[in-house]
């Protein structure tokens, strides 16, 4: 895993995609309907559906449909593997929110519409997101992470937070102890090979 400068150091440069870090994120990004965004003053990522569009990360959030904070200024964006779900890449990107029922707004809103999955209310889907939602692109602007996304990748994930539903501490009960019963059974297996 190549880990560039974090976004918040001097040393990080800002340049340009190079044409083989835009496929890249292109490809990953269009690959799979799902990205790992961490906005400004978050201490983790969340998973957000999304689409690739305009050569960007198009998300729509709001009334109705995913939860997120007001996105605005630059997010982190990690895209992972579909198929292993680790890292292939990590990138800042700047926030474009659209004004509603401008064409960028109707074309980014026509390309998330036919992306969106289990649409309860697809006749006035678009006015509901235009009142209710806000529609914005995530243009990418500078790679901070590229990884291999094999399985021996490690997946950069945080524990869960702690909390009632997390069993961090001790071991959840089992029925009868696996390793006395395995030790039974090949007790068992021996004695019938005699």
């Amino acid at each position: 895993m190549t880990t560039h400068p974090a976004p918040g150091n001097a040393s990080h440069l800002r340049r340009p995609l190079s044409p083989v870090e835009a496929a890249l994120v292109a490809e990953a990004c269009s690959r799979s309907d799902v990205v790992w965004l961490k906005p400004a003053g978050a201490d983790r990522y969340q998973a957000v559906w999304h689409t690739w569009h305009d050569d960007a990360v198009a998300v729509v959030y709001g009334a109705g449909e995913q939860m997120l904070p007001m996105l605005s200024g630059e997010v982190e964006v990690m895209a992972r593997s579909k198929d292993t779900g680790a890292a292939v890449i990590g990138f800042l990107a700047h926030v474009d929110t659209l004004t509603a029922h401008t064409p960028e707004w109707d074309a980014a809103a026509t390309v998330l519409s036919t992306a969106r999955l289990n649409a309860v209310d697809v006749a006035q889907q678009r006015e509901r997101w235009a009142s209710g939602a806000v529609i914005s692109l995530l243009r990418p602007i500078a790679v901070t992470v590229a990884a291999e996304g094999d399985d021996d990748t490690e997946s950069g994930a945080l524990p869960p937070p702690g909390g009632a539903g997390t069993t961090l501490d001790r071991q959840p009960f089992h029925f009868g102890d696996r390793l006395r019963r395995a030790l039974r059974l090949k007790k068992r297996r021996d004695n019938d090979q005699l």
